[in-house]
């Protein structure tokens, strides 16, 4: 398992007869002190007061906006309008309140057009963000309440999910570690672009000392009960892969795909197997760098990282355990507690192992999350491993290499749902003593949705290769290309350079 880790390189809102609802809820009168602040602030002042959670675009409603509100009793419309600024549409949902402005556009279509059908799923899209800071929440899991369909925000705080009809009512599954878990009902987002705010979730100090405990009992524990909390038998995963590279001056190389992957069970030693749906490449053909660096395995990378049917080297506690394990902390997720065990390999051993935290259910022992990194201080000697090959005039310097793994409980078991791994290097060439250039290559995978009904496996000629480097098609970043596959949202600053980049266009789609 060390080797294999170390190698891997709008606005239609659904409404229903809730305007009478409205209208009592936005005549309710609220006290407010005097207040100054910007409009974010004192909205979560209304929401504390009021007992409604406001969700808005901030892009659409200033939320950085300077306000000054006169202590005194207002209606609760009254003090939402004085708080943006301006008069704005209100839409109330259960204890939601959705901020909107209505957008009127043109008719484009012609006449003689033939009617567009309408998709058979809903667009949620949003930000997920930290109400005491604004600041957005990455890898935020998002998915439809009870059922196995979802996806994460990107670095961004950003996600885009695809709700198929059927799901209409049903509720948006919002979680994140640390956090409140948060549902959204579908029908008051569909269409809409919102930020949706988590809370953090304090652990009272109480817990924490109650909960002290021998970290390595702790890590026992979790490998004991894998069979209770992760299935033996086979199921499908849809996902979502993206893998690329960036260079200091930007982007570089970017490939997408959707899998369906085989998973033979978490005890079983068959070999797991990709099938591939879709996908698409891009590359920045205007780069004129001598250096060029290509990522082999990452797909195969993303399987190995599942630490729970590939056992790493830090679980395994043995006479000859090469880590040292500290519990540092109590965290929740989706309403559990959670143990926060730190390890590092011991002084005195050479060579690039770990360090990192692991996060494990209180309850159910149940592996959650999982971050680590090559440690620090051998980093460079792990060079031979993380990179495959170079040019012979050129020196690459590994800086770090961080890996990240989450699992997600659904039916009663988990499986894995999130895996990204980060790689950073330093480029120069020989002979030369300065001019080095930084580079990042990075590969990710979410699951999208679990199958666990006939599950059988894929005809050797379906089989994708792991182990190679993935296609270089150049393409034009296209959102309707996915139709109704759920994806991670490209980042803003990937959206921007995939905009600027116009060399020729190849799209390949494989079935």
């Amino acid at each position: 398992m060390r080797k294999c880790l170390l190698w891997m390189g709008h606005w239609l809102v659904c409404c229903l007869a809730i305007q009478a609802q409205d209208h009592d809820v936005l005549d309710e009168v609220i006290h407010l002190p005097k207040l100054k602040g910007t409009t974010y602030e004192i909205l979560n002042l209304i929401s504390e007061r009021s007992g409604y959670m406001f969700m808005y675009d901030s892009k659409m409603i200033n939320s950085n906006r300077n306000v000054r509100i006169p202590a005194g009793k207002y209606h609760l419309k009254d003090a939402i309008n004085r708080a943006t600024g301006e008069s704005i549409q209100i839409k109330i949902i259960g204890q939601h309140i959705l901020l909107y402005k209505t957008i009127s556009s043109p008719d484009t279509q012609p006449e003689s057009s033939p009617p567009q059908p309408s998709p058979n799923y809903l667009t949620i899209e949003g930000s997920v963000k930290d109400k005491e800071n604004n600041e957005p929440i990455p890898y935020c899991s998002v998915s439809i309440a009870e059922t196995s369909i979802g996806t994460i925000t990107n670095q961004n705080g950003m996600f885009l999910l695809k709700v198929p009809n059927s799901l209409s009512n049903a509720h948006i599954h919002i979680s994140h570690i640390g956090y409140e878990t948060q549902q959204f009902p579908a029908r008051i987002l569909a269409g809409n672009k919102a930020d949706l705010y988590l809370t953090t979730r304090y652990i009272p100090l109480e817990a924490v000392i109650i909960n002290l405990s021998n970290p390595q009992k702790i890590i026992r524990d979790m490998m004991e009960n894998r069979s209770q909390n992760y299935t033996s038998n086979p199921f499908y995963l849809t996902t979502f892969y993206r893998e690329g590279i960036e260079r200091k001056r930007g982007f570089s190389n970017l490939s997408e795909a959707v899998f369906r992957i085989y998973k033979p069970g978490y005890n079983n030693t068959l070999p797991e197997q990709v099938k591939l749906v879709k996908m698409r490449t891009i590359s920045n053909n205007r780069e004129t760098d001598t250096v060029i660096m290509k990522m082999k395995a990452g797909v195969n990378a993303t399987l190995m990282l599942d630490v729970i049917k590939n056992i790493p080297d830090f679980f395994i506690l043995n006479k000859e355990n090469m880590y040292h394990y500290t519990k540092i902390d109590m965290t929740v997720m989706d309403e559990h507690l959670a143990h926060v065990i730190a390890f590092e390999q011991k002084s005195g051993i050479d060579g690039p192992l770990y360090k990192g935290e692991l996060y494990i259910d209180e309850k159910n022992s149940a592996l959650l999350h999982a971050h680590f990194r090559i440690n620090p201080d051998y980093i460079k000697q792990a060079r031979s491993m993380l990179v495959v090959k170079k040019s012979r005039n050129m020196d690459i310097i590994p800086e770090d290499a961080v890996y990240s793994v989450s699992y997600q409980q659904w039916n009663g078991k988990y499986y894995i749902n999130h895996v990204r791994g980060d790689l950073y290097f330093k480029v120069k060439k020989k002979k030369f003593l300065s001019g080095s250039t930084s580079l990042h290559t990075y590969f990710e995978m979410v699951t999208c949705k679990i199958d666990t009904l006939n599950v059988k496996r894929f005809p050797a000629r379906e089989s994708q290769p792991t182990y190679n480097i993935f296609s270089e098609t150049n393409y034009t970043y296209d959102e309707s290309f996915w139709e109704n596959f759920n994806v991670i949202m490209p980042e803003e600053k990937l959206n921007e350079a995939i905009s600027r980049i116009t060399p020729k266009i190849e799209e390949n789609v494989e079935k």
